[in-house]
């Protein structure tokens, strides 16, 4: 089976050379690219990946160019970041009698970001206040807390929306992976392991029985920790 990549900017096709994609928990992904162009980019990005034994590829990274660079005549190095990353500035929050859609729909008012909540008690539970000053990551970081949410995280999706709630609620809790040792080609000096790509496997799955909270692609391989 080859592993096809595709790389889409401002609903252009890019012929990729290189590629580099970073998924955590709790913040923003990140990838760097080399892509054919003599020309500076900017703009939206879509990253989508699959085996040519699959009939539709799946769309693994959306996100925007923040500096590209470039490499020859021919080539471009671009770095990108998911669209949480809008989340990383100053985003001060103050509101009263409140629930959790209540915040995220001011978050959206700020970024344009929208949120997927599943339908769950803590979604419409009110509480007196929520005061912020800080950044979107330092908010959403206190949305558990806040409204008492067990086991919470918040995470991008591929399509650029972001989760938030518990992981009991996510897509995660139902779609274990298990994938024999056999197929894992090494561990890294801070034990995380190394395994062919999976288009499908993303930080957050439940992996072997352990949670993934980070995840690299890099070429045919993944690391995950």
């Amino acid at each position: 089976m080859k592993l096809r990549k595709s790389l889409v900017i401002g609903g252009k096709q890019y012929n990729l050379v290189e590629d580099d994609v970073r998924l955590e928990l709790n913040t923003s992904g990140r990838a760097l690219f080399r892509v054919q162009s003599p020309r500076v980019l900017c703009g939206i990005v879509q990253f989508r990946l699959g085996y040519s034994s699959q009939n539709k590829d799946q769309l693994f990274f959306t996100g925007y160019i923040e500096s590209s660079h470039t490499v020859d005549a021919a080539t471009q190095k671009i770095f990108c970041r998911e669209m949480a990353a809008a989340l990383s500035f100053k985003l001060p929050i103050s509101l009263r009698h409140l629930t959790l859609r209540d915040v995220l729909r001011a978050y959206t008012d700020k970024t344009d970001l929208a949120f997927i909540v599943p339908e769950q008690p803590y979604a419409d539970r009110r509480i007196p206040h929520f005061h912020t000053l800080g950044s979107g990551y330092h908010g959403m970081d206190q949305l558990g807390a806040v409204f008492g949410i067990e086991d919470y995280f918040w995470q991008p999706q591929p399509d650029g929306s972001v989760f938030v709630g518990s992981w009991n609620h996510s897509r995660w809790a139902t779609r274990p992976v298990d994938i024999e040792e056999k197929f894992f080609t090494g561990v890294t000096g801070t034990g995380a392991k190394v395994l062919p790509a999976i288009p499908a496997l993303r930080a957050g799955v439940l992996l072997n029985g352990q949670r993934v909270n980070s995840l690299q692609l890099c070429g045919h391989e993944m690391v995950v920790g």
